[in-house]
């Protein structure tokens, strides 16, 4: 009986181990992936519309030489977003567009507010290759919406 004892506190044991370990890495970052980086345009969809006109699009940029977004996590729920785009040149701009949106859950917002741009940008997937964003703004009559697809600079 004895021995029994012994095995059932040996086999206990382990489960337990197996069981901590299995949970120790469980957090939000890693749910939604690492979103700091360098990101290129793929694609976009969307809308801008005002009460005389609706505008849509539907882009395609299989040549990744359209946008350039940098993310960068400046402290705990801040970050820096660097946004570049593709000039006539044949190169990136040298000034990015630079903001620092706050990130709740999965909810980016810009404040205060910047003309022609987006208010809130929800995170819809994110992973080692590819970022989805759904961008939607208003300025004052005239609102925006997109979904922007990036995929990882290598």
């Amino acid at each position: 009986m004895r021995t029994f004892r012994l095995i059932g506190i040996a086999f206990l044991a382990i489960v337990l181990c197996v069981n901590f370990t299995a949970c120790s890495d469980d957090n939000e970052e890693e749910t939604f992936g690492n979103i700091e980086g360098t990101w290129l345009l793929q694609s976009s969809k969307g809308y801008i519309e005002n009460s005389n006109e609706k505008e849509t699009w539907n882009e395609s940029y299989p040549d990744l030489q359209e946008g350039k977004l940098v993310i960068t996590k400046v402290s705990n729920n801040k970050y820096k977003f660097e946004e570049y785009y593709w000039s006539h040149d044949g190169a990136w701009e040298e000034e990015p567009l630079t903001y620092f949106p706050e990130l709740s859950g999965t909810l980016f917002t810009i404040t205060p507010h910047i003309l022609d741009f987006w208010d809130t940008a929800e995170i819809k997937s994110v992973d080692k290759t590819k970022l989805v964003l759904e961008c939607i703004g208003d300025d004052g009559g005239e609102w925006f919406h997109s979904v922007n697809t990036f995929v990882r600079a290598k």
